[in-house]
């Protein structure tokens, strides 16, 4: 199942408050990049679920409720939120830092990008 998409700001303040740690890729469907990154992370969000993490995108120019308040000024930009709160961020395309803010914030990150590697490898 590929990553969810946000659509109001009611669903993100419902989101972000879940209880559950959330990643949500702001993105634009003009941006090559975010349109790169964005398969990427729709790819994982599966995965990603076995260990508590929803996935969710945000297209930053239909929300702009949401957008200003997360502070986003590039896209793709990537936040992880716990209890309703942003905790850490990712500007750009660059996978080492989304990698290195899932491994701050994510239990069991690093256990997982290992057998995430290992299908990579054999596919």
């Amino acid at each position: 199942m590929p990553s969810s998409s946000i659509n109001s700001p009611q669903d993100f303040t419902k989101i972000i408050n879940s209880g559950r740690v959330v990643i949500i890729d702001f993105h634009a469907d003009w941006s090559g990049w975010s349109q790169y990154s964005g398969q990427r992370f729709s790819d994982q969000s599966d995965t990603f679920k076995r260990i508590g993490v929803d996935f969710y995108r945000v297209n930053v120019d239909e929300l702009d409720d949401i957008v200003m308040e997360a502070d986003v000024r590039v896209v793709p930009t990537f936040m992880v939120f716990k209890d309703g709160k942003k905790v850490g961020y990712a500007e750009g395309v660059d996978t080492g830092n989304l990698h290195k803010l899932m491994g701050q914030h994510v239990a069991g990150w690093t256990a997982l990008t290992s057998v995430v590697r290992k299908d990579v490898k054999t596919a």
